[in-house]
């Protein structure tokens, strides 16, 4: 009982505070099946007399409709939203709610109205689910297009992506939601082959990591991103000498998909190291410029069994096990492969 009065009030609290959001939606739902009349039913600017009993039916209901919707969408969890991140998850449960309203609106109108027109019901229940949903994104689409008109007062960096896939994608959405720096990407390296020539996101593919010298003189690189967990360390390292070279700053993304099992990762926590390290298998002892440096010669399954300081180094215990995640990049696709036969294309 007690979990059904916290519910129910976590329900209201929601409903209260997005009340111009609610009083947004009584005029959506409302507005969807009435426009649904009229484009069904309205001929040389006048409503046809024959079928004017449609509008006093549509009246009738409304009331019962609405409140119905306003409790729908109380349940679905739409109000009450940090509806500047709105994104997939929402978008399902508005496509959820329609759903079932929807069918409210056919069974009722049915049985105790009368029924309407299968072009009513068509027409409003896709009405209905636009205006929902533009109700909701209108502001994350606001405040997107605010920020890129503020970025684009800043000095612009051009920016390649290395990486064709899932997190390839995820870096460029996090590029153009960043408001402190003007990061723009201008190409993408495909390291794998067969898209170049395409467009990644609007942004075009201009081969594989051969052409990477190429393409920072072509585009004015100033930063490089690397997105690519299949890429190998050898590859890693030319990449980083090259950066290195030319003084621009290198960016490794996929580090972070080495924690996927919620124990602590070494990846992550080399990553992290600032400063000398050393890592301590059994009794042998091996010393290292920084946590990149041990990173990049890792190639084992490790467990991390403790972390100590000692002087200026930072000591990190390691036993080998085969049970327990890889470090390194390589050795963690190769284990990805082996427990499920699939390519990395997740993060």
């Amino acid at each position: 009982m007690q979990n059904t009065n916290d519910k129910l009030r976590s329900v209201l609290s929601g409903i209260v505070k997005d009340l111009w959001i609610v009083l947004l939606d009584i005029i959506a739902v409302n507005a969807a099946y009435f426009l649904a009349l009229l484009i069904r039913f309205y001929v040389n600017f006048e409503f046809r007399p024959t079928v004017a009993h449609y509008l006093t039916d549509f009246a009738k209901f409304a009331p019962f409709y609405t409140v119905f919707c306003i409790i729908v969408f109380a349940v679905f969890r739409l109000y009450n939203g940090v509806w500047r991140y709105a994104g997939i998850n929402d978008m399902n449960r508005i496509l959820g709610a329609s759903a079932v309203t929807c069918l409210f609106q056919v069974l009722c109108t049915a049985l105790f109205v009368q029924r309407m027109p299968i072009t009513y019901y068509v027409i409003g229940a896709l009405l209905q689910f636009f205006f929902i949903a533009l109700i909701r994104f209108a502001y994350r689409i606001v405040v997107v297009e605010h920020q890129r008109i503020a970025t684009r007062k800043l000095p612009s960096m051009n920016v390649m992506i290395i990486g064709a896939g899932e997190i390839g994608h995820r870096v460029i959405r996090y590029l153009a939601d960043d408001t402190e720096h003007a990061f723009r990407p201008a190409c993408v390296i495909d390291s794998k082959g067969g898209a170049e020539g395409k467009s990644f996101d609007g942004i075009p593919v201009i081969g594989g990591t051969d052409q990477i010298e190429k393409a920072v003189e072509d585009y004015a690189i100033s930063c490089v991103f690397i997105a690519d967990p299949g890429l190998d360390q050898q590859a890693r390292q030319e990449i980083r000498a090259f950066c290195q070279s030319r003084g621009m700053e290198l960016q490794d993304y996929t580090g972070y998909l080495s924690n996927l099992s919620g124990k602590v990762s070494l990846a992550s926590l080399l990553e992290a190291a600032e400063g000398a390290v050393t890592i301590r298998i059994g009794d042998q002892d091996q010393d290292f410029e920084n946590g990149e440096q041990a990173l990049q010669s890792l190639t084992g399954r490790f467990t991390v069994r403790s972390v100590s300081a000692a002087g200026n180094y930072l000591v990190i215990e390691l036993s080998e096990n085969k049970n327990e995640p890889y470090a390194g990049y390589d050795a963690w696709v190769r284990k990805h492969r082996e427990e499920t036969g699939e390519e990395i294309s997740f993060f």
